[in-house]
């Protein structure tokens, strides 16, 4: 079961999942999921964020997705380690993951943010 090698750490509703072993160092998908009575499935919000930033931020989570998937109570966590390890590990026929875009634009983004804040602090002294 992928649940017990992915170890995800449970916050109220929402499943940490590292995704280091990925390759993804330093990165962990954020899992919101709640119950939508009228589907009869459950919400899933996937959120890309970094473990080595302190501040959480807009600029620091990216949603990556938010689908409806199956399952129960008793199978919910499974159904959702499958979800992220499928977007951490299949590769399309270029080799690239699902993942890959995302924390491109993250870094992209993250690099933006330095670059700015460097010429901020250069312009105020």
């Amino acid at each position: 079961m992928l649940k017990y090698m992915m170890k995800p750490k449970f916050s109220g509703n929402m499943l940490v999942i590292d995704l280091s072993k990925f390759g993804y160092e330093n990165y962990i998908a954020e899992c919101v999921y709640r119950f939508d009575k009228q589907k009869g499935q459950y919400a899933l919000s996937i959120w890309l964020n970094r473990r080595d930033l302190d501040d959480r931020m807009r600029l620091s989570s990216k949603n990556i997705d938010t689908q409806y998937i199956s399952g129960t109570r008793e199978t919910i966590v499974e159904n959702i380690c499958r979800v992220v390890h499928q977007a951490a590990s299949s590769a399309n026929d270029k080799g690239v993951r699902y993942l890959d875009r995302y924390v491109r634009r993250y870094e992209y983004e993250l690099a933006c943010f330095e670059r700015g804040n460097e010429l901020f602090e250069q312009e105020a002294t």
